[in-house]
């Protein structure tokens, strides 16, 4: 077979590029030098990990802001900000969004350089029996990675070429799919044999026994979901020689090994210490004001005991006061403690849409649509004697934490509360619409650190590790596998949704519902239970595509997605439900799986790309 490496990278780049180089000149840097001793083994080990996707960089990570929970401002333009690419459908295989084909193959390249190199080194500042454990452990965090990065491919291509050594690096075809998740899983096992059950706080964001078992689960989940199980809108994806890629016939029983995996890596967690987040910084009486700050505080207080993995990598510098690439900077209002309007920071430019204010529940545990007692039909009047809408008002503590809204409580400047004026010409509103501004008239608020300063004599953000995993996830996980493989909740299933709910501040599936819900309708009430929990957390992106409901979901917003007008200047006028036209979300069936690049597919001759591009 004709040896053509899958990436477009030579040596010469490659090797300038790695930051591990830093330890010796730069006319002789060679891998002899970087496995010289087991601290600059170590160095190298560390650039493995540097190609995973910055999640504090909103503007082009894949997830973070490519749904329809946020829109931007009414004159942002994509040349600025990638993620409105994804939003109107702006990508083409000769210019994608992102190359991340090219990225996570380096990645794995650099992985296995790592493991074919490691045997070099000479211990000399651990004694032996010291190092041969950190070796170990040090083979487990690469295979994890090696198995990640395939992961992530595969999570955004569909099925792709799976590289099982370093001299792998040929003119391969794409796997079909199952094949390719039974290999990722097979790489994930290889490095659970030597991966230390949980690290140190010095070592949080490295690989650990509970983070190679959540991603595993989350791989198999994945891969029982409808978009890779029985999808009949892939029967001609195929490769060269005919084969289907994505099996035509659904296998029901994908859930089932979806659930063991979930329930392993559960039983690991809890092992380790792990619990849902409560909220400690401070007494709370209230049982709802408690849910409020439980769910208002879970995804930024640093490693608590609910997280099983987040993203370290330069989230310090990401969330650093000036810095272009920071969510919380281009999110938190403007006009905050008496701050200025014309200040440039914060931008208050990043809000929620309409469809993200309305999937919460009702206070009742319920979709606000179906509550009986909730007065949807008027949720756009303002009842006597009160200054916002009847939408905001008896809604879950899930709602209050994550979304700001007019005249409404935002929590920030050390965790007090600020109200938000958010209508035409007002403190934290649009000021015209040529300007950065809450285009949907909303805010957002569970991102968003409340211990960060916005007030008239300073600005400073508080930084965090950005969540990849938390025990929720993996609880809804399982209770989700369990409703599609057979139905209805096992007694585990339940007690893991309802443990969601109960911290969340609200009752209990069974007793919400009046009964518990079956068939579909529980499937579709574990899946908006997902959408609630993790809203802002980087998951809807990828939930909705392996639900296999994007098309549908974004049916609606090809003209606009929804939210207020903004330009209003009474209540009258602000609280209609108003097409945000500047901000439209465009998804075709082909949006399902990202471009290859073009030169990716043409240089690897046996490789098809993906369907519609």
């Amino acid at each position: 077979m004709k040896k053509i490496t899958l990436l477009i990278i030579s040596f010469s780049v490659f090797f300038s590029s790695c930051n591990y180089l830093d330890i010796v000149p730069d006319d002789t840097a060679t891998l002899d030098d970087a496995f010289k001793n087991e601290t600059t083994a170590e160095d190298f080990l560390f650039t493995c990990y540097s190609w995973m996707d910055n999640y504090n960089n909103f503007r082009d990570h894949v997830g973070v802001a490519t749904s329809d929970e946020y829109s931007p401002a009414y004159h942002w333009g994509a040349q600025w900000f990638n993620f409105k690419r994804y939003q109107v459908g702006n990508d083409n295989a000769s210019n994608p969004i992102r190359d991340l084909w090219a990225s996570y193959y380096t990645a794995i390249k650099q992985c296995y350089m790592f493991l074919d190199n490691i045997d070099k080194v000479t211990p000399v500042f651990m004694n032996q029996d010291v190092y041969n454990r950190k070796k170990a452990e040090w083979i487990g965090e690469v295979y994890f990675l090696i198995a990640y990065y395939h992961h992530m491919l595969l999570q955004n291509y569909g099925p792709i070429v799976i590289v099982e050594s370093n001299d792998a690096f040929v003119a391969q075809p794409r796997l079909p799919y199952d094949e390719c998740v039974e290999k990722i899983a097979e790489i994930y096992d290889k490095a659970l044999t030597t991966l230390p059950n949980t690290v140190q706080p010095a070592d949080y964001g490295r690989a650990s026994k509970a983070v190679a078992y959540s991603m595993k689960a989350k791989l198999l989940l994945f891969a029982a979901s409808p978009l890779y199980n029985g999808n009949t809108n892939y029967a001609d994806f195929k490769d060269r020689e005919g084969k289907n890629l994505i099996s035509q016939t659904k296998d029901n029983n994908k859930w089932s090994t979806a659930m063991t995996a979930i329930e392993t890596a559960i039983t690991h967690a809890e092992g380790q210490g792990h619990r849902l987040y409560t909220y400690t910084k401070e007494a709370i009486t209230d049982p709802f004001e408690q849910a409020v700050a439980n769910t208002r505080w879970v995804m930024v207080d640093n490693w608590n005991t609910e997280i099983l993995w987040a993203y370290t990598g330069n989230h310090k510098e990401s969330d650093s006061d000036g810095n272009a690439n920071s969510f919380q900077r281009h999110a938190v209002p403007k006009g905050l403690s008496d701050r200025r309007y014309t200040e440039s920071n914060p931008v208050g430019a990043v809000a929620p849409t309409l469809k993200t204010v309305k999937i919460f529940y009702s206070d009742k545990g319920l979709p606000p649509e179906s509550d009986p007692s909730f007065p949807w039909n008027d949720r756009m009047s303002i009842a006597p004697g009160d200054s916002t809408v009847k939408l905001h008002r008896n809604r879950e503590p899930r709602f209050y934490a994550a979304i700001g809204f007019d005249r409404g409580y935002y929590e920030f400047n050390g965790n007090e509360k600020d109200v938000l004026y958010l209508r035409y010409k007002e403190k934290n509103g649009c000021d015209q619409r040529g300007t950065d501004h809450l285009y949907s008239g909303y805010a957002v608020k569970k991102p968003i650190h409340p211990n960060g300063q916005a007030n008239s004599s300073a600005w400073s953000l508080t930084a965090y590790a950005f969540p990849i995993v938390r025990l929720s996830d993996l609880y809804l996980a399982y209770a989700e596998a369990c409703a599609e493989f057979q139905g209805s909740l096992n007694t585990k299933a339940k007690q893991y949704v309802n443990a969601v709910r109960t911290r969340a501040g609200i009752p209990n599936i069974e007793v919400s519902y009046g009964s518990e819900p079956s068939g579909q309708a529980l499937v579709d009430a574990i899946r908006r239970e997902r959408l609630i929990e993790f809203v802002f957390e980087a998951q809807w992106h990828f939930d909705l595509r392996r639900w296999n409901m994007s098309v549908n979901w974004h049916a609606d917003e090809r003209t606009g997605m929804l939210g207020l007008n903004e330009i209003g200047t009474t209540a009258a006028d602000f609280y209609k439900e108003t097409p945000m036209t500047e901000s439209y979300f465009i998804f075709d069936q082909r949006n399902y799986l990202m471009p290859i690049k073009t030169e990716h597919v043409n240089t690897n001759g046996i490789m098809v790309q993906n369907p519609g591009w």
